[in-house]
């Protein structure tokens, strides 16, 4: 395995691990009641955030209310998953995220075309996809990584002979 696939796995592991911290600091209590400006914490920085970045997030169509509990209950699984297959270089990681892939790139056009199309798209583009962004470049390099076939080596392979050298 070259230096950048392991260099992308890492990446991998930390950008799942962001996925699951706003899993559970945040959208787990957006999908349970509004996040306002008497929120505490990482809360009260994500009301901040979104006044002025996202204001549809916090007028809280029920569509997005529900979309988010999907992803905090819903998708924090897979990221833990995703997170431990790349860390531990496990091929099994291949098929279910492809298939989760899916679901997940389904889910984000919906969430951006909704978003752009409302009556409140987002003011700032810049800070929109710094948010957005991380999911857009997961997506990519576990693409990247498990599309080719499966993203490690396995015991076998790694000790088969290197057809071009020997001829």
């Amino acid at each position: 395995m070259g230096c950048f696939s392991r260099c992308a796995d890492l990446l991998l592991v930390l950008l799942q691990c962001y996925f699951i911290w706003s899993c559970v600091c945040v959208e787990r209590h957006y999908c349970a009641a509004p996040i306002t400006a008497e929120s505490e914490g990482i809360l009260k920085m994500t009301y901040d955030f979104t006044k002025e970045n996202n204001p549809l997030f916090l007028a809280r169509p029920r569509w997005l209310q529900i979309a988010t509990c999907i992803s905090a209950y819903g998708y924090a699984p897979f990221y833990a998953f995703f997170a431990l297959c790349f860390l531990f270089k496990l091929n099994v990681i291949r098929l279910p995220a492809l298939v989760f892939l899916g679901i997940k790139l389904n889910a984000l056009v919906f969430y951006h075309i909704m978003e752009f199309t409302s009556d409140m798209p987002p003011p700032n583009l810049g800070a929109y996809w710094g948010v957005e962004g991380p999911y857009l470049l997961s997506i990519a390099l576990i693409l990247l990584r498990t599309v080719p076939g499966p993203p490690f080596e396995t015991s076998a392979s790694a000790l088969e002979p290197n057809k071009e050298k020997t001829n």
